[in-house]
């Protein structure tokens, strides 16, 4: 079934059906500490810096993690915004997440992934306060990525800035 999510009827006729997507990713090892992944069409490299053995000629994995969050999140921002009928004039946001290292590393027993994720989300739009409380909850409840470094045991701190888009084009 092809479901488009726009139309309610197909959203309703399959609610409480689990509707499974895989999502499929293919890494190749570059040699040092550089991978090229492919997913569908898509290319992109992951390296590590110098003093890690790589040559710094990409982002690292957990910067990569870091990105494809705020990716992940300003998409359901923009359909949740679209669900609602707000207009929205920008989306911008920023991660700052912390590794113990020790974990990767090995010399400790500690979780080796994020401990510490902080996502700031700068947000400009007229939307009344209601309905920006309502996409604030919606966003962060629907968005895979944020849940995943939630449900990984890191702390996580999601900071939203509002400003109102008079003025602007």
């Amino acid at each position: 079934m092809t479901l488009d999510l726009n139309t309610d009827s197909q959203l309703n006729a399959s609610k409480g059906k689990a509707q499974i997507k895989t999502v499929r990713a293919l890494g190749e090892w570059e040699g040092g500490m550089a991978t090229v992944m492919t997913v569908r069409n898509h290319q992109f490299r992951a390296d590590e810096p110098a003093y890690l053995g790589g040559k710094d000629e990409a982002a690292t994995p957990m910067e990569l993690v870091a990105g494809a969050v705020n990716a992940c999140v300003t998409v359901v921002i923009a359909t949740v915004a679209n669900e609602l009928g707000l207009d929205i004039k920008d989306i911008r946001t920023e991660s700052a997440a912390d590794i113990d290292v020790r974990g990767f590393h090995g010399t400790a027993d500690v979780s080796p992934h994020f401990c510490n994720y902080r996502l700031t989300i700068a947000l400009t739009t007229d939307a009344p306060r209601e309905l920006l409380d309502v996409l604030r909850e919606r966003a962060e409840k629907r968005c895979p990525a944020v849940n995943l470094v939630r449900d990984s045991g890191a702390t996580v701190e999601v900071v939203w800035n509002i400003s109102a888009s008079r003025g602007q084009k």
